[in-house]
């Protein structure tokens, strides 16, 4: 219903279903322990993704995600650029399964992890830092050994949290613009 148009029906998608919870997700985030929590959600989440995508992920799924890793490698050195080619790396993971529910769930937490992302990357060499984790993300999924791949995404959350937490705590400097990512494939 919107003032001064008909009423239409719609269809909900995965999109507008967490569209809709992305408020209240803000609240949450707010809230004492909400980051924390977020970063709970992704680690289970992205670890999913990675146990599955070294499992399941087709010779067109690895080059998409090499791609991706490569437009990464491409943008160090531009902060935003990297941002975007960041999400779209994680966007990718989030596509591998052909679930239209997780690139949602994607979507949702690029939204509702927009603060943190800025926030890490724009302390020095943290770019450097995210692009190897990366890396080492893609061999493990490309080895096809589903806990090296884990291990590998659970050591990339760990770390970015932790830088994040320390900015936050004043113990690490941020430096530069504080870019908004534009919204792109994966993001």
């Amino acid at each position: 219903v919107s003032s001064g148009s008909r009423t239409r029906v719609t269809q909900p998608t995965p999109d507008v279903i967490l569209g809709e919870l992305s408020g209240a997700a803000r609240h949450m985030l707010e809230r004492p322990g909400g980051q924390q929590h977020l970063q709970e959600a992704r680690t289970f989440f992205e670890i999913g993704l990675v146990r599955f995508a070294a499992r399941h992920a087709s010779d067109r799924d690895l080059a998409r995600l090499e791609s991706a890793l490569g437009a990464n490698r491409e943008a160090i050195g531009d902060v935003e650029a990297f941002m975007h080619t960041d999400i779209d790396f994680h966007f990718v993971l989030a596509e591998i399964p052909r679930n239209p529910i997780f690139p949602a769930i994607h979507h949702a937490m690029v939204a509702w992890l927009t603060d943190q992302r800025e926030t890490t990357l724009q302390v020095p060499g943290q770019v450097e830092i995210a692009y190897k984790a990366h890396e080492r993300i893609f061999k493990a999924i490309a080895s096809g050994v589903a806990d090296k791949s884990e291990k590998a995404m659970v050591a990339h959350l760990k770390q970015l949290y932790r830088v994040y937490e320390d900015v936050r705590a004043g113990k690490l400097p941020a430096m530069g613009m504080r870019a908004r990512p534009r919204r792109v494939a994966g993001g």
